[in-house]
């Protein structure tokens, strides 16, 4: 049992009642934050092909769109770790494949990943750093 978790009285602690979901057809134990990682890939892979194919009339209000987006999954439930993660995935997802759905190169795509990953760690670190404001903006508020 986590030391800061209070038993209940069918013995399951408090700490895993919260935060553990039971898959409907499995019976299984999920985390929501591997929920919530998974969003993040989906949402990245929606959001980097939309900013080329399906809103790249919006041009550099994309970002806009992904800033909110980004925090949203950074206000989602979870440890700072699991945020972090989860918002660094979602940032190299979405540069990533906003690269790789735009290019349109001479070179074959497979020799531009290289440069796109990088691209992607950037976003990757943009990300983080978004939801660490986040964090520290939604938490002073919080204090009395």
């Amino acid at each position: 049992m986590a030391p800061d978790a209070a038993p209940c009285d069918d013995g399951v602690d408090t700490h895993e009642r919260l935060w553990d979901a039971v898959e409907p057809h499995s019976g299984r134990r999920r985390e929501p934050s591997r929920t919530l990682w998974l969003v993040a890939v989906v949402g990245g892979l929606v959001s980097g092909l939309l900013g080329i194919h399906g809103l790249g009339f919006l041009g550099w209000m994309n970002t806009l769109l992904w800033l909110a987006a980004t925090i949203v999954l950074g206000r989602a439930q979870g440890t700072r770790g699991s945020k972090a993660l989860r918002l660094g995935t979602y940032g190299f997802v979405t540069g990533f494949a906003f690269m790789c759905f735009g290019y349109e190169g001479a070179p074959s795509l497979a020799s531009r990943f290289a440069p796109f990953a990088v691209i992607g760690l950037f976003c990757a670190v943009c990300a983080i750093a978004v939801g660490a404001l986040v964090h520290l903006v939604t938490h002073r508020r919080a204090r009395p």
